[in-house]
């Protein structure tokens, strides 16, 4: 029988093609990559065993006829093999990282295992295949077995397909079905034509078709920067938390880009993000190098301490000089987090989380250039995330409190004013102090919403109780920063005021000095306009910043507290008081109240009187009280 091999030679080349650029383009190695890698492999072997055992039966004088036995045996094997590890890597795909179910084990292993052990003992019971006298080919009994195998993976890929189908895109689906039909077809023609070898050929289409929408290693590669991307980075970090693989991640933020790209533009940034990611790569040596976003890169590797000692003071020294583009010099820098696994996570969400963090860290002041992350710093994360999470459902649900804190008047001996403060406590977290649950709101955009929520929640309780009755006159309510950067907050604060039929002038705003700082414009304007209506309004922890004074000149204040670390600095340190004494002559110079803060006995309030504060607050008078506290209070006195 003369056998038609264009096609398994044509197969030969279009494998090599597939397993050539796989093998030099930037992959990495995942359980789908690995079975892929086997399906390759598993092909053009079978390929190239088939070419030999076609040429062996076509000339088989000289040829021993083991050499005819093994031959074939590798050719059958390994072209069954090729099914089955096509029908693993299907499941692989739809798995992702999912474990393959014993089920499913057994379907893979249970008839290619039935396989390779018929055809391995073919030599004696000649069940597959078997040469006569004159060495010719003949097929043995169980010889259709074999392809009953081979249908009954394709089939079961089929299945699977279907059952999965909407985890994979269009492309994916069709190519699955193409091997199918492909399979199927050259298999049944090959069995009524038993001299064209056509079912190599479309094996091999169908490797290239799966390479090409399944398993494309450009999907893992960032083109322009000549790294992995964010993709492969999540898929090597998965892996190895699965496999308990110890190894270390160094997440690299790069901070002033954005403003590359507002000065030279897009193209010039690219060209020194370009330029940092090179210079990574030949910083990583042998270690791996993501960019995770345009800002943000990561280097993943084994942990050996005096290697990464090396690379984080390379990376710090190289983003210590300027880069250069358009001869303008630009100065960059590159916050690192060091993070250890699976010491530090035990999940590819908490390393997110954890750069983050850490660099979130950075960004509100923190010196350290490099921060080596522990689980500490996931648990705060967690923490800040459970506090936002409470902070929306406190929100909705009106779980807030206000409590007040009464302010004494060394003039009137009595109370005369309160500081309303908002408190939060939640089931098995109990009490969160505002210290920690404002900065999250604030970073969240929540502040507005609770803001809203606090002075209302006051004016209903100033106007039901009519407090200025009790001898209450004010009630000092705070604003926060993002507040005081809204231009139309007078108005906002205004209809509420007036929808609560409360008069202006028991309103007295707090302010602190960073909102001063950064709203500026907005600030006065809106200040002017509520004064202009009776609102009053007091710089809140003055003694805690660095541009107080200019605060105090520049704004329209009619109050300015005192912060309680001033206050107790002074009792046990000259100078403290000295500056306090200074402080407080000023204040009053520029026509201005002083309250001071943090009052906690009579020799304090004695001394502060003294140098003359108006009003007191403190817990020597009282400690925040709620609502029903507060007005037992102010009726006694």
């Amino acid at each position: 029988m003369k056998y038609i091999i264009h096609y398994d030679i044509a197969a030969i080349f279009v494998v090599l093609a597939a397993m050539v650029h796989f093998f030099y383009k930037k992959t990495i190695s995942t359980r789908q990559t690995r079975i892929f890698t086997l399906l390759i492999i598993a092909a053009i072997v079978s390929n190239i065993a088939d070419l030999i055992s076609i040429y062996l039966i076509e000339h088989p004088s000289g040829v021993p006829l083991w050499l005819h036995y093994t031959v074939n045996e590798i050719y059958l094997i390994t072209f069954n093999a090729t099914a089955a590890v096509y029908y693993a890597y299907i499941i692989a795909v739809t798995r992702g990282r999912e474990r393959i179910s014993k089920w499913e084990m057994t379907r893979i292993l249970l008839p290619i295992s039935i396989d390779i052990l018929l055809v391995l003992s073919t030599p004696f019971t000649h069940a597959v295949f078997y040469f006569d006298s004159e060495k010719t080919y003949l097929h043995g009994k169980f010889f259709l077995v074999l392809y009953a195998f081979a249908l009954f993976y394709v089939l079961s890929s089929l299945v699977h397909t279907i059952r999965y189908q909407k985890t994979m895109t269009l492309l994916q689906n069709a190519t699955v079905y193409f091997y199918t039909v492909s399979s199927f077809g050259a298999v049944v023609l090959q069995l009524y034509f038993s001299n064209l070898m056509v079912a190599q050929f479309a094996v091999a289409i169908s490797v290239l078709l799966i390479y090409l929408s399944l398993e494309n290693p450009s999907d893992y590669g960032d083109k322009i920067l000549g790294v992995y991307n964010g993709l492969a980075f999540q898929e090597v970090v998965s892996s190895y938390l699965e496999k308990d693989k110890h190894f270390r991640i160094a997440g690299i933020q790069i901070e002033g880009l954005r403003y590359i790209g507002e000065m030279l533009g897009a193209k010039n940034q690219q060209q020194i993000v370009k330029e940092i990611a090179q210079f990574f790569v030949q910083t990583a040596g042998s270690r791996r190098v993501f960019a995770l976003s345009d800002t943000r890169f990561a280097i993943v590797g084994k942990k050996k301490a005096l290697a990464w000692d090396s690379l984080t003071e390379e990376v710090q020294r190289r983003f210590h000089k300027p880069f250069s583009s358009r001869g303008i010099e630009i100065s960059l820098t590159a916050p690192m987090c060091i993070i250890d696994l699976p010491e530090s996570a035990q999940k590819l969400e908490d390393v997110t989380d954890i750069m983050n963090y850490c660099f979130e860290e950075k960004r509100r002041g923190s010196r350290e250039e490099v921060i080596y992350a522990g689980e500490d710093i996931l648990k705060e994360g967690k923490r800040e995330n459970k506090i936002l999470q409470i902070l929306s459902q406190a929100i909705r649900e009106k779980l807030f409190q206000v409590y007040y804190q009464p302010i004494f008047s060394v003039e009137k001996q009595r109370f005369t004013s309160a500081e309303a403060l908002l408190r939060l406590s939640y089931g098995d977290m109990g009490f969160i102090s505002p210290e920690e649950f404002i900065p999250v709101a604030e970073k969240n955009g929540l502040i507005l919403e609770i803001g809203d929520y606090v002075f209302r929640e006051v004016c209903h309780f100033m106007t039901e109780h009519k407090i200025w009755e009790l001898g209450i006159e004010t009630v000092h309510i705070n604003l926060s920063v993002v507040q005081c950067m809204q231009e139309q907050l007078h108005e906002q604060l205004v209809r509420i005021m007036d929808e609560h039929l409360l008069d202006y002038s028991h309103v007295h705003l707090e302010i602190t000095e960073t909102a001063a700082v950064v709203s500026e414009d907005t600030l006065w304007s809106n200040m002017q306009k509520l004064i202009d209506v009776g609102v009053e309004f007091a710089l809140d922890d003055y003694g805690t910043g660095f541009s107080n004074t200019m605060a105090v000149i520049k704004y329209p204040f009619r109050t300015i507290k005192l912060d309680k670390s001033m206050v107790w600095d002074s009792m046990k340190n000259k100078k403290a008081m000295s500056v306090l004494k200074h402080s407080i002559s000023m204040i009053k110079d520029m026509n201005m109240d002083v309250v001071a803060e943090g009052v906690e006995d009579q020799e304090q309030a004695e001394k502060l009187a003294e140098m003359g504060c108006d009003y007191f607050q403190g817990y020597y008078y009282s400690k925040p009280v709620c609502v029903g506290e507060f007005l037992e209070k102010v009726k006694k006195q």
